[in-house]
């Protein structure tokens, strides 16, 4: 029987750029691309619905419900239309025209060898500076030529099949954004599913807003004031987790307050300890949802 594909793409205030580049791509080789828009209602769209043609689904959701949330709507409209391959996208993920046959052909090869398979994500590279975000790659196992057992994939260009979806559940909606792919993925893992990632097929995406470079070795994308509320957050609420390792939470014990000192320093920096301290207050107490 022929797998049915969905692209299930989250927007937030995008620019029709984005959105035309993506879509048109896409929906020459899915069954449906579904756009599914976090942009909250008295912001003008830039989405012209006419353009589109039958296999292209857009949902207004009117208000920010969060990224979790937002990809939970794509994947049961998805299974509406009786979709049973899923690929997520964020609004400035840019692929290739046969990204998606690639990936499914990757993971058809897989799957002769690995039946649980929760998600297969391709090499990311980062569109500011080319650099490959190979990390987990680096630190995985191979099991097929250039496919790797790694913790946990970004979501952006990843393949998730409804099987795996079915057993492992739905994003946790609660925590709106941030770490929300990475809990997904370690959850998969604790229930005794294959988080994978592969070098053959690559994946350009806008990582945060800037690079931080330290002492010239290690560098990280630098997210917005805002965001910060939810990193700090949601490390605390993921210390809660029993699917979260021991190492990942004492490496994060260590990297966590190392980030802190250098936001504080940083541009905003004001504006940033604000959102880091109430991201630690409200993680420490539990909260969840939307930053109040």
């Amino acid at each position: 029987m022929k797998n049915k594909k969905a692209a299930i793409v989250i927007l937030f205030n995008p620019t029709l750029k984005q959105i035309s580049a993506l879509v048109t791509t896409l929906k020459k080789q899915c069954d449906f691309v579904i756009l599914v828009d976090n942009t909250p209602s008295g912001v003008q769209r830039s989405v012209d619905i006419s353009t589109f043609s039958d296999n292209v689904i857009y949902d207004d959701l009117n208000e920010n419900m969060g990224i979790a949330y937002a990809q939970n709507h794509g994947f049961f409209k998805a299974i509406e239309l009786g979709c049973d391959i899923f690929f997520t996208f964020d609004q400035d993920s840019s692929i290739e025209d046969n990204y998606i046959s690639k990936m499914y052909s990757e993971y058809q090869e897989i799957n002769k060898c690995t039946k649980k398979i929760a998600a297969l994500g391709p090499l990311i590279i980062n569109e500011r500076n080319n650099k490959k975000y190979d990390r987990e790659i680096n630190l995985g196992k191979e099991v097929i030529n250039g496919v790797y057992q790694v913790e946990s994939i970004i979501s952006s260009g990843a393949l998730i099949p409804l099987n795996a979806l079915k057993y492992i559940g739905l994003n946790k909606s609660e925590w709106f954004i941030d770490l929300v792919d990475i809990e997904w993925c370690y959850r998969a893992r604790h229930l005794g599913w294959s988080v994978l990632s592969t070098i053959n097929v690559n994946l350009q995406h806008h990582l945060g807003q800037t690079d931080v470079n330290v002492m010239g070795k290690v560098s990280f994308a630098k997210c917005s004031p805002f965001r910060l509320y939810y990193v700090y957050r949601n490390w605390l609420l993921s210390n809660r987790e029993i699917a979260f390792p021991l190492k990942y939470k004492i490496k994060k014990m260590f990297v966590m307050p190392c980030k802190f000192i250098i936001y504080t320093f940083s541009d905003n920096g004001f504006i940033r300890l604000k959102f880091m301290l109430k991201g630690i207050g409200d993680g420490l107490k539990g909260v969840t949802g939307p930053y109040r």
